[in-house]
């Protein structure tokens, strides 16, 4: 009885342990910042020219009223460009952000991977992913709405 007892305590402060890395509140702010060439922006849109991304995550940002909110931009291996907030809908509260690890980009809270190739395509509906953040492409540019920018400025 006491080894199961054990056995129990051991499993349930593993799970305890697993999900308060989803939810750390740390204020632990990502820095990644190898953004050379700030996008052009206008009221209404940022444009990343293609010749900027490449298939190492280039992370920018955005001052939406005093807060700083977070993206990044990567090309996977097959040349599609990929877009999403540097925080995530589960642990944006914790303020680490993504870096990219190979192929990956991995969140600084949880240690979660993701396929850079499912970024803009499988992370639409929220959850533990770099949070959707919708673009379009523009000839050579990748065009960003300022409102979407802005409307998820409270996970930064």
């Amino acid at each position: 009885m006491k080894k199961k007892l054990v056995v129990l305590g051991i499993l349930l402060l593993s799970v305890m342990i697993y999900l308060g890395g989803c939810t750390s509140t740390t204020n632990n702010k990502n820095t990644n910042n190898n953004n050379n060439n700030p996008p052009q922006q206008n009221e209404t849109e940022v444009r990343i020219p293609l010749s900027d991304i490449s298939t190492t995550a280039t992370f920018y940002s955005y001052d939406s009223n005093g807060v700083t909110v977070r993206y990044f931009a990567v090309k996977d291996a097959q040349g599609a460009v990929h877009v999403a907030f540097d925080a995530c809908d589960v642990c944006y509260e914790a303020k680490k952000g993504y870096k990219q690890v190979g192929v990956e980009m991995q969140c600084l809270n949880c240690g979660k991977q993701f396929a850079i190739t499912s970024i803009g395509s499988e992370n639409t509906a929220g959850g533990c992913w770099p949070s959707y953040l919708d673009m379009k492409m523009d000839g050579n540019d990748v065009v960003i709405k300022i409102a979407d920018l802005q409307a998820k400025s409270f996970m930064f």
